[in-house]
């Protein structure tokens, strides 16, 4: 069983989830071979290795691999493709590591959810600078559609950040139209239908990486704060 993080860990941890998705990437060594250790925690597991400073990442490329190569892993693809991949084969990631004898060994999916939830300020910036957002519908308006199919989840109103999405939401969902929603009306009108009928409403702050559930109030303050910062505070 893994222990529970200590300060120091956590604080790595944050620092790292911070630092991904304000600049949309991580880093690791371009030798993937020495771009993992093995678990200091848990015997028989291996740690993948990544940083969120490309200064940071250098050095240890340097001291690990004997070069300062890098490679550059957009944000998206690290939480579809490396967590899920890291998760399956039981690993764990290592944050910003720098080799001190009390490291950051994170669950891959506990950094995944992480990611989203910090992802969620820039999602609501987006759409609120775009002035509209996108939803699933059929001739009566906004569809209400399952989190899962199997099982079977209480229906929920996704909301997309962009039409490609939306469009390929609906053909999953057999609706027949997407809807263009202005952010005005989406908050005037769709968050307190949804709210009045006590539903979630659901994004995907990182595209393909899985939706999340957002508070229908919070999710409100986030697309009228002037900034990200401003939002982020009203949470």
């Amino acid at each position: 069983m893994l222990n529970a993080p200590r300060i120091p860990e956590l604080a790595q941890r944050d620092r790292f989830v911070r630092r991904a998705v304000g600049e949309g990437r991580v880093l690791t060594l371009a030798d993937e071979e020495n771009a993992s250790v093995p678990s200091q925690k848990v015997s028989g597991r291996t740690v993948q290795l990544f940083w969120s400073s490309p200064i940071e990442a250098g050095r240890w490329a340097e001291a690990l691999a004997g070069n300062r190569e890098l490679q550059d892993i957009s944000l998206e693809v690290f939480a579809t493709d490396i967590l899920p991949g890291i998760a399956t084969a039981k690993g764990f990631v290592g944050t910003d590591w720098v080799s001190d004898p009390i490291e950051a060994e994170i669950d891959p999916r506990d950094l995944l959810i992480r990611l989203k939830t910090e992802a969620i300020p820039l999602y609501a910036a987006a759409a609120r600078e775009k002035g509209e957002v996108y939803l699933v519908g059929n001739a009566d308006g906004p569809m209400l559609t399952p989190g899962t199919q199997k099982p079977r989840s209480a229906d929920r109103l996704h909301v997309f950040a962009t039409r490609s999405d939306a469009d390929a939401h609906m053909k999953k969902i057999a609706g027949k139209r997407v809807i263009v929603d202005p952010i005005v009306n989406f908050l005037g009108a769709t968050l307190p239908w949804v709210a009045g009928l006590a539903l979630p409403v659901m994004i995907e702050p990182i595209r393909g990486a899985g939706f999340v559930e957002v508070k229908i109030s919070d999710f409100a303050a986030r697309l009228t704060a002037p900034d990200p910062e401003a939002a982020a505070k009203s949470a």
